[in-house]
This record gives structure tokens, C-alpha cells and sequence, in this order.
């Protein structure tokens, strides 16, 4: 609970990590008396790329992560499933959320030391892709698209019914897909020795209910990457649409 919710989000990026941290700190600086800093989190490169331009990302378990993300070039697909539209306004009072999204994050801790003592066999098997390029357990490269039918020995699917691309896939969720935008990161090491690591998951989308909370109960019940993973805080915040010459954040919301 110490690191979830919040009444505001604010998202700083920057090539150096100390620009962040100042954009930060002075933001804090000028909302003394009215705000204050209730959590933050310092984070890293990226998880999943948002371009065709972009290669891949690995995360900390060394597998590529969010091959079938939402892409900047994807036009409609980006109407569909990020920007709110009226389909997602269900009366007036939240008509000042058309043109915006919602923000998911996620600080989930990473059993890394656990996560190396198994093979790659078993490290694939949990993912359903292989961990040199990314490939789907059934065959073909990155971008392939899995085929959760195709069998193998034992007449047992190649893709594992309980991997995570499998239960995370869109073909899983009718379709659902998601713009991530997440990061690793490091916080040191914990009593026992071990790093406190792991992914800092933000993810947009139109509709919540729709699209994240589905899923991600399927994950929380089925997915074998939980043995190696720990959920320590969230938190969802509405996004209000881009700001017009003249006007400010947030204002249609006071409109």
C-alpha cells in the first residue's frame, strides 16, 4: 500500500537520469503545501518497444518483452484500444476523458536468483518463446504470429497452455492490446542478499475493465511466470487528452 494509488501521476523521462530526477524534485519544490510526494520509482531503459523503429527490449530475465505492443504507426489500432472515445464515456460527467487514456502501473518485483538456477528449457517453456531471438515456441521468428494449436511430443502443444505469452496474447483476451511503456529497474538488494529488481509496468488503454483487469486475473490465476514474480504496488490514473494552444492540463475536466 506504501507504494500504490496516488491522487496524481507524473511521468518524467529523460536520456539522463538525473534531468528526471531535478523534473521531479522541482515539481515537489513548487506544489509544497499543496501536494506532496506519496511514492516514486526510478527506472531504466525500456520493455517493449512503441516502433517499428525500435528493436526489441530484454528485460531482466534476458527475454525480449512486448513483441505484440501497440506500435506508433498503428493508427487504428491505437483508436481502438488507447485513445477514449464516446464508446467508452458512459455519460457526460466524463466527457472531459475523450481523447485521453488511462494509465496502469505495476512495480513487480523480479526472483532473478530463482529465475537463473532454472534451465532454459524450463525458462522458455514458462515464457513460450525462445529466449536467443524471441521466436514463438511453434515455430518461425519474432514477429510470427504463435500458434497455441500446433502440437508436438506427446501430442502436448509447443506453446505451454499456462506460458505467458499465451495467456498475455491478444488472440487469449478477445483481442485486447495494450500500449506498454514500462521499465526496468534496480533498488540495491534486500536483506537476504539478493537484488530487489525487477519491472516498473505502465501500460495504457481506453478501458480498463475491459482490457487490463481480464487479463490480468487470468495471469494472477494461471500464468507459470507468477512462481518468479512478486507484485508489490499499482495504480491507475485517468489521462486527460493533449493540451490545445492556450489551455492547460486537465482543463476540460474543470470546464
Amino acid at each position: 500500500p506504501a507504494i500504490s494509488d496516488g491522487d496524481l501521476c507524473v511521468q518524467a523521462c529523460a536520456d539522463d537520469p538525473q534531468v528526471a530526477f531535478h523534473a521531479i524534485r522541482n515539481l515537489a519544490r513548487i506544489g509544497f503545501g499543496t501536494v506532496s510526494l506519496r511514492w516514486s520509482q526510478l527506472g531504466f531503459g525500456r520493455t517493449s518497444s512503441t516502433s517499428t523503429a525500435q528493436q526489441t527490449p530484454r528485460n531482466l530475465f534476458g527475454f525480449k518483452d512486448g513483441t505484440a505492443n501497440l506500435m506508433a504507426e498503428e493508427a487504428e489500432a491505437l483508436d481502438r484500444h488507447l485513445w477514449v472515445g464516446d464508446a467508452q464515456v458512459p455519460d457526460e460527467r466524463h466527457a472531459f476523458m475523450v481523447g485521453g487514456t488511462y494509465l496502469v502501473a505495476r512495480r513487480i518485483s523480479m526472483h532473478i536468483e530463482t529465475w537463473d538456477r532454472s534451465s532454459l528449457g524450463e525458462q522458455e517453456r514458462v515464457i513460450g518463446r525462445t529466449k536467443s531471438d524471441g521466436a514463438p515456441l511453434s515455430g518461425g521468428e519474432e514477429f510470427t504470429d504463435p500458434d497455441f494449436t500446433r502440437l508436438g511430443r506427446g501430442d502436448l502443444p509447443l506453446i505451454d497452455v499456462a506460458s505467458h505469452v499465451r495467456l498475455a496474447h491478444p488472440d487469449t483476451n478477445d483481442g485486447v492490446r495494450l500500449l506498454r511503456r514500462g521499465y526496468n529497474f534496480t533498488d540495491g538488494s534486500n536483506g537476504l542478499g539478493r537484488l530487489d529488481a525487477g519491472l516498473f509496468f505502465i501500460a495504457f488503454m481506453n478501458d480498463p475493465a475491459r482490457q487490463y483487469v481480464p487479463m490480468q486475473t487470468t495471469l494472477a490465476r494461471d500464468d507459470l511466470l507468477s512462481e518468479y514474480l512478486q507484485h508489490r504496488g499499482s495504480g491507475l490514473w485517468a489521462v486527460p487528452p493533449g493540451i490545445a494552444d492556450g489551455s492547460t492540463i486537465g482543463a476540460s475536466l474543470f470546464s
